[in-house]
C-alpha cells in the first residue's frame, strides 16, 4: 500500500529470507539442566519449523496491529489488519510525526480504492503470498541447513541452540542459500516448540549465482524476535537485517530492514476487504501505551 513498506519487504528477495537471532542476557542454565542428545535437539529444530509453516501457511486467527519500519530515509508506522484476502493497512506517522495533509490524502484515496479495485486486491494479495512464500522456503531449510547444539536455559525454561553451517546443506530454494554462510543462536519454547528469537550472522562471504548474480559480504546479520500473546497465539514483534555486497558483480547493495511490531488484537477470521478498510476508519482508537509500546520492542528482550 505504501511504497516504504514494499522496500522492507525487498530483503525477501534476496536470499537471506527469514531467521537467525541475537543473543543478549544469557542467564546461567541451573546445575541440573540435562543436556539435550543431537536426535532430540535435530527432532525438536524440525519441530519447531513445522510449527511456523503451518502458522504462516494456514492462519486460525487474524489479528490488527501496528507496525513500524525504519530505514536510513526514516520511519513510517502504520496500524495493519490482516484478513485471509490480504492485508491493510492506514498510515499513523511519518518519522514518528502526524502525516502531512498531503501523506494522509494519497493513504486515504488508496483505502478508498481498495474496496472496489480486484486487480488492486489480487496484485496486492499476490505480493504478500509472494513474501511469505520466499520467507517460508527458508524456514523449510533451517533444520537441514545447520548443526545444532544445546546451550541451555534460561530461567523461563527457554532453550538456546547454537548454529553452524552444515557442510553437506543443499539449498532447496534461492533464498535459503544464504544459510550456507550463517552461524548463531536459536531460542525455542518447549512447551509450545515455537522460535522465540533467532540470530545469526554471515561469517563467510555467500556467493549467488557463483558471485555473478550477487554476493553478500562476511559480518551480514540478521535477527528475528516473536512474542506469545494473552491468547497463547505467536506474533512477530522485531525483524532486523543488515546486508552488505555487490549485485552483478559491480554494483554495491546495502540491505537494511528494521521492523517492529506491537499491540495485536484479534479481529473475525472473516473479514473481507471492504470490511477492514471500515475498521481501520472507524475505529481508529489506539491504545494510549502504543508509542511506548512499540519502542519497548526494538529491544531484544532475551
Amino acid at each position: 500500500m505504501r511504497r516504504s513498506k514494499r522496500n522492507t519487504i525487498l530483503y525477501l528477495s534476496v536470499p537471506l529470507v527469514l531467521l537467525c537471532a541475537l543473543p543478549s542476557a544469557f542467564l546461567a542454565a541451573p546445575k541440573n539442566d540435562l543436556r539435550l542428545p543431537a536426535a532430540s535437539i535435530h527432532q525438536m529444530v524440525k519441530n519447531v519449523a513445522w510449527n511456523e509453516l503451518q502458522a504462516s501457511e494456514h492462519p486460525k486467527y487474524y489479528y490488527r496491529y501496528l507496525e513500524r519500519n525504519i530505514s536510513a530515509n526514516g520511519s513510517t508506522t502504520t496500524e495493519e489488519v490482516a484478513t485471509p484476502h490480504g492485508d491493510v493497512d492506514q498510515l499513523i506517522e511519518v518519522d514518528q510525526h502526524a502525516p502531512t495533509p498531503d501523506q494522509m490524502t494519497k493513504n486515504q484515496q488508496l483505502l478508498d480504492q481498495l474496496p472496489y479495485n480486484t486487480k488492486l486486491q489480487q496484485s496486492r494479495l499476490k505480493d504478500q503470498q509472494n513474501n511469505r512464500q520466499r520467507r517460508d522456503n527458508v524456514i523449510k531449510d533451517i533444520p537441514n541447513a545447520f548443526i545444532y547444539s544445546y546451550a541451555g536455559r534460561n530461567s523461563k525454561g527457554l532453550i538456546m541452540l547454537k548454529f553452524r553451517p552444515a557442510p553437506n546443506f543443499q539449498p532447496s530454494s534461492r533464498q535459503s542459500l544464504i544459510l550456507q554462510g550463517m552461524a548463531g543462536e536459536l531460542w525455542v519454547d518447549p512447551k509450545t516448540q515455537r522460535m522465540v528469537k533467532i540470530d545469526g550472522t554471515l561469517i563467510k562471504d555467500v556467493k549467488i549465482g557463483w558471485g555473478f548474480l550477487a554476493r553478500l559480504n562476511q559480518g551480514g546479520t540478521f535477527l528475528m524476535e516473536q512474542a506469545q500473546g494473552p491468547d497463547g497465539r505467536w506474533h512477530q514483534k522485531l525483524l532486523s537485517v543488515h546486508f552488505d555486497g555487490t549485485e552483478f558483480i559491480f554494483k554495491h547493495i546495502h540491505i537494511r530492514v528494521n521492523q517492529i511490531r506491537c499491540c495485536y488484537e484479534r479481529v473475525p477470521d472473516n473479514l473481507s476487504i471492504r470490511e477492514a478498510v471500515q475498521l481501520l476508519k472507524s475505529k481508529p482508537k489506539l491504545p494510549k501505551d502504543w508509542k511506548s509500546r512499540l519502542e519497548a520492542a526494538r529491544n531484544p528482550a532475551l
